[in-house]
């Protein structure tokens, strides 16, 4: 099924509510994908923790250059705060990448400003799995691993989630379409990059 379809067949089944329950429910599929593909890696072990940081990266940076040039009015009045890419390349480069590549995968040029809050709720969301898998890291054997956990502390303290959150309650219903159309192109950009099979030092 294409993405248009997905999204088609989401919007007609979705109720007016919360964008933030509208959204996790059209995404529960792409997100168990890839939480699954995730599990398989061991992020105590340098050599996987790599991996996994580097598929974030390639989908990380390209998202946040995007929404970087998107209409302010679209975005988060804090979104400068929020933004992750420069942690992960400093994570990526205290563990000896200096060059992480990207998936390969450009996003569309049909992308629009309403599909922002779609793709912010795929990034956004990621912090509340990362709490999980920061305890894995923080738990790890190797020094070198326990240091460059940036991009998985940012925002500790901060409750940015509960305020994105509250932020999409915020988006009428006639958005709802357009913002899963958004977050399902996230999630195949991250598909993509995990596919990819980055390979990091052993």
């Amino acid at each position: 099924m294409t993405t248009g379809s997905r999204v088609e067949a989401a919007a007609a089944e979705m109720r007016p509510g919360d964008l933030r329950f509208v959204l996790r429910d059209a995404t529960q599929a792409a997100h168990r994908r890839l939480d699954a593909g995730f599990a398989a890696h061991d992020l105590t072990r340098r050599a996987d923790y790599a991996r996994f940081l580097t598929a974030m990266n390639a989908a990380f940076a390209p998202l946040e250059a995007w929404l970087d040039g998107a209409d302010a009015r679209r975005l988060p009045a804090d979104w400068s705060a929020r933004r992750r890419a420069g942690a992960l390349r400093a994570d990526l480069s205290g563990l000896g990448i200096a060059d992480a590549g990207d998936s390969g995968e450009a996003l569309p040029p049909t992308l629009s400003g309403a599909e922002a809050p779609g793709l912010l709720y795929v990034l956004e969301g990621s912090r509340l799995g990362g709490q999980v898998l920061l305890r894995q890291v923080l738990a790890s054997p190797d020094p070198v691993v326990r240091e460059n956990a940036r991009f998985l502390r940012h925002g500790e303290g901060q409750r940015l989630w509960p305020s994105f959150a509250a932020w999409l309650g915020l988006h009428p219903v006639s958005e709802h379409a357009d913002a899963i159309r958004g977050a399902l192109r996230a999630f195949a950009l991250f598909e993509a990059a995990q596919a990819a099979g980055y390979a990091g030092p052993r």
